[in-house]
């Protein structure tokens, strides 16, 4: 009975961390995994540093894609994209935008409403940029660059750019 037992939770354990990591391929980073230990960890410490692991790659995932498209980053998981030191020439199609007289707004405006704003326009517009299968590359304060044709080859790049 105890070896049902104590299998049981290896069991639900381990299927929770399995999920877990197939959210984390997904870059469903939204969703909550629920991989959490059920037993006390002194009775399967390997199931502990699991555990562990998969909550710091979690914690680094979510702060990875803040800063890196989520296209770019789920290619790299996959394989698709491998990190190199070299460069490949291709056609892109770049836009770089912001808002006309914005430094003028900032002088005439309270930094709560100013800051709300830009960040009205930048989901909105960087909404639009995804919809058109852009990669979002910065932000500069009210400024935009975004590009096409990369790093996903994308036909008729230049029309989806305008």
């Amino acid at each position: 009975v105890c070896a049902v037992i104590i299998g049981w939770l290896f069991t639900i354990s381990l299927s929770r961390l399995a999920l877990g990591m197939d959210m984390l391929a997904l870059l469903r980073l939204e969703e909550s995994t629920g991989a959490r230990v059920v037993a006390s960890p002194a009775h399967y410490c390997e199931v502990l540093k699991c555990e562990l692991s998969f909550m710091a790659l979690e914690r680094g995932l979510k702060a990875f894609v803040k800063y890196v498209p989520r296209d770019v980053v789920q290619m790299m998981l996959s394989g698709e994209m491998v990190s190199t030191n070299t460069m490949t020439r291709c056609m892109v199609s770049i836009l770089f935008m912001d808002i006309a007289g914005f430094s003028t707004l900032c002088e005439k405006i309270a930094p709560d409403r100013l800051m709300q704003l830009n960040q009205d326009y930048l989901q909105v517009m960087c909404k639009i940029i995804l919809d058109f299968s852009g990669t979002l590359d910065k932000f500069i304060g009210d400024c935009i660059m975004a590009l096409w044709n990369v790093p996903r080859p994308l036909e008729r790049h230049e029309e989806s750019a305008v």
